[in-house]
């Protein structure tokens, strides 16, 4: 009996020995390895998209200013990823007003995400672009780079 506790302590022990070593030696990423932040400028307005992806959900913090820095709409953002397509719904407190809610939808193409534009609709409270109308994405009125975090502070 007591061989066998023995030998169950010992098998124990290797065991939790072999995980603790199979666990320290996966790399854990950094939580600002999940960050993105991005820029983009059309004429006098520039935009300014700050988020953090998981699997295949995204959300963040997305900003549009209207000439100067004094006018601007900004709110949260949050959606899904499929493929190089990021689908999300914008609530925003526009400059002066109410609260919106819009779909937005962004197209990954080398790095950047470029800004599609289609027909929305809302159906209780669910916004969304019509199925039956093609989302544009070559007139967008902005293409986000990358840059780093202190670039859009």
């Amino acid at each position: 009996m007591k061989n066998n506790k023995k030998r169950f302590i010992a098998t124990s022990t290797l065991l939790i020995l072999f995980l603790g070593m199979l666990f320290s030696g996966c790399k854990k990423k950094d939580f600002n390895e999940y960050r993105s932040f991005y820029r983009a400028v059309h004429q006098n307005d520039t935009a300014l998209l700050s988020i953090e992806t998981h699997e295949d959900r995204f959300y963040g913090h997305y900003q549009i200013y209207y000439g100067s820095r004094a006018v601007k709409d900004s709110g949260s953002i949050e959606g899904v990823i499929n493929g190089d397509t990021l689908r999300a719904k914008y609530r925003y407190r526009s400059f002066g007003g109410g609260i919106n809610v819009v779909p937005v939808i962004f197209l990954k193409r080398n790095d950047k995400l470029i800004l599609g534009s289609g027909i929305a609709a809302s159906y209780m409270n669910f916004v969304y672009y019509k199925p039956e109308f093609p989302i544009d994405f070559d007139n967008s009125k902005f293409i986000f780079d990358p840059v780093k975090e202190s670039e859009i502070k």
